[in-house]
């Protein structure tokens, strides 16, 4: 396997960085005290998008060492993008994941990762967040998978590139700054401050107005890191096409042909290989959830069709997605003449879909892959079964109940309220 190059330059910076008193900037440290903060009694959550509740808000920011000045007298989340971009951390790290079976949803410590995470030393904290953020958090962009992390990791270094110390390209062309704004996201800028990729002057908070930033100087370690993982990139497409162009796998004494385990290994693990050796305390890293056993049992739905329609259901947990489908149209006598998909988020706040066996082209799960007891599925949890994409059904379908006490029940309908409307009008 052939390492990832690097300049002279560079290595400089990685050695410097690694022989600093800590990692770079403030993410290690704001990290660990929002644990601490989230282990008391955890942060209330939005039911739907699993947002920090907004009263809350003000709080974090001010437990943060780079507080954001917003002159909102009500910001949403993203009206404060360094509390926006730790809740991306917490969901992708798995060290934080939304309880619903409490009356109001609310983000808690996931006592299983922060039992790993006390094991890690800063150096390796530090790298296991960088890692869920370029590796993890980029992939799910989008349903574009690595095209989006590359298309994000170049964003992110051109950005650098621009505001490097002594630069003025940003005092000459604010267009395109608002345009990078935009591509990036504010969340971005705020994560890269974070992980002290970029150093920060906020501006005075401006009445009606969100985050104000005064200057922004891409620091020696940004520039380097983000230069070298962008480049890791080709590095990785590299391998795949020569691996492409030899299908008959003959090897020669200068290349080796991946293994179908490298070849699978995101970016950054291929960046990783050559920063590793610069930074002899990162041994270890945070690493995976434990696998959780499916539930076992009866999943009880309430399913709604507007306001006044609604059908209460109850499945064994041992279903596929697909026969809650044919369920619930049956259900509301609707045809199954048409394509359908089940969207929800899962503990960790991470968007699922799982689409019709007839699809084609997808990224995401088939409905006949998933039983119900897979699903982590919780009481309260709102799943939305849309149904013929032209005529565009939607029905919430709420989860009620759990019931381990029982199980191979066959599906049936408990009750019902309104006539369900015609499918075709």
């Amino acid at each position: 396997m052939t390492t990832l190059s690097l300049t002279d330059a560079e290595r400089t910076v990685f050695a410097r960085v690694a022989n600093a008193d800590a990692p770079p900037g403030a993410v290690v440290r704001d990290f660990d005290a929002l644990l601490d903060y989230l282990s008391t009694d955890g942060i209330p959550v939005s039911p739907k998008t699993s947002e920090f509740a907004i009263a809350r808000l003000p709080e974090l920011n001010a437990l943060l060492t780079h507080p954001v000045p917003i002159g909102l007298p009500r910001g949403r989340q993203t009206s404060y993008p360094n509390v926006d971009g730790f809740h991306l951390l917490l969901r992708f790290s798995r060290l934080g994941k939304v309880d619903r079976f409490a009356t109001t949803p609310r983000m808690v410590v996931n006592t299983e990762m922060a039992a790993k995470w006390q094991l890690l030393n800063p150096t390796e904290r530090y790298f296991s967040l960088l890692e869920r953020w370029w590796s993890f958090a980029d992939f799910g962009s989008d349903r574009f998978g690595l095209a989006a992390a590359d298309r994000m990791a170049e964003y992110r270094c051109t950005f650098l590139k621009r505001h490097r110390p002594g630069s003025r390209a940003k005092e000459r062309d604010e267009k395109w700054q608002v345009a990078m704004f935009g591509a990036l996201g504010m969340k971005q800028i705020a994560l890269m401050q974070m992980f002290g990729l970029l150093d920060i002057v906020s501006d005075q908070a401006v009445s009606g107005k969100g985050w104000q930033i005064k200057r922004m100087v891409a620091t020696p370690w940004g520039l380097s890191a983000s230069a070298t993982y962008l480049r890791a990139f080709g590095y990785t497409s590299t391998e795949l096409l020569a691996h492409l162009l030899n299908p008959s796998g003959e090897v020669s004494v200068e290349e080796e042909v991946p293994s179908e385990e490298e070849m699978d290994r995101p970016p950054f693990f291929a960046w990783a290989d050559a920063v590793i050796p610069f930074f002899p305390a990162w041994r270890n890293s945070l690493g995976e959830s434990e696998a959780v056993e499916p539930f076992q049992g009866n999943v009880t739905f309430k399913v709604s069709l507007g306001p006044s329609v609604w059908r209460r259901i109850v499945m064994p947990a041992e279903s596929a997605f697909v026969d809650l489908a044919e369920f619930i149209l049956d259900a509301f006598n609707f045809d199954h003449e048409h394509l359908y998909q089940f969207r929800y988020q899962d503990e960790y706040a991470t968007q699922r879909t799982l689409d019709d066996p007839s699809c084609s082209d997808v990224d995401d799960d088939y409905a006949d892959e998933v039983t119900l007891g897979e699903a982590g599925l919780s009481p309260r949890q709102l799943v939305e079964f849309r149904y013929d994409f032209g005529d565009d059904w939607r029905f919430n379908v709420l989860v009620e109940k759990l019931d381990a006490s029982e199980t191979g029940a066959e599906p049936a309908v408990l009750a019902k309220e309104g006539k369900a409307p015609q499918q075709y009008q």
